[in-house]
């Protein structure tokens, strides 16, 4: 089963993609991480990662150039695991591609995409102590996100994370159980 975590930047996809990971022994690809990794072989140029998520030109060249790109890599990825393992079977595991920037790639990957989405005011709190961001930096970030409203809206689950780690992780539990039995 392969999922996508999906959500604006502070929602709390890294809370339960861990928490996933750590309970349900799924593996899990970071579209973020990729990206980044790929932005590191100089290869693609587009300032500091953090410009990237206030300048919607940047975000345009890294959706048109890098996207393909980190998709095919995680298609890849799969499949290498799938063939390295003939016995696994992927309704059997769980498959976790987070991503805070989706795309249409992500969606056709993904049996089901779920969206983490907190309050604005929780986000700009978290933001400010985890990344030391000022409420002028998260506004322009989470602004700049808007093109991605799209994809948000297309998840097929959404989860609110209104309270603390451990509500979040209750709820992707209650989540992940249900799609798991669901599958079963």
């Amino acid at each position: 089963m392969v999922l996508g975590i999906i959500g604006k930047i502070g929602s709390g996809k890294s809370v339960c993609v861990e928490y996933i990971e750590k309970n349900y022994n799924a593996i899990v690809f970071s579209c973020d991480s990729i990206a980044k990794e790929l932005m590191a072989s100089g290869k693609y140029e587009y300032g500091k990662s953090e410009e990237i998520f206030t300048n919607e030109n940047l975000q345009e060249k890294c959706r048109n150039e890098l996207h393909p790109l980190v998709f095919d890599r995680i298609n890849k990825q799969i499949k290498n695991i799938l063939n390295k393992n003939n016995s696994m079977n992927f309704n059997e595991h769980i498959v976790i591609i987070e991503s805070a920037l989706p795309s249409k790639a992500l969606f056709d990957m993904c049996d089901k995409v779920i969206c983490i989405e907190s309050d604005y005011n929780l986000k700009t709190k978290l933001l400010k102590e985890k990344r030391g961001y000022n409420i002028e930096k998260t506004k322009k970030i989470y602004d700049s996100q808007k093109y991605y409203e799209k994809f948000y809206d297309m998840a097929d689950i959404k989860i609110i994370n209104d309270g603390s780690k451990s509500d979040l992780e209750k709820k992707i539990k209650e989540v992940i159980d249900e799609i798991y039995f669901i599958c079963k």
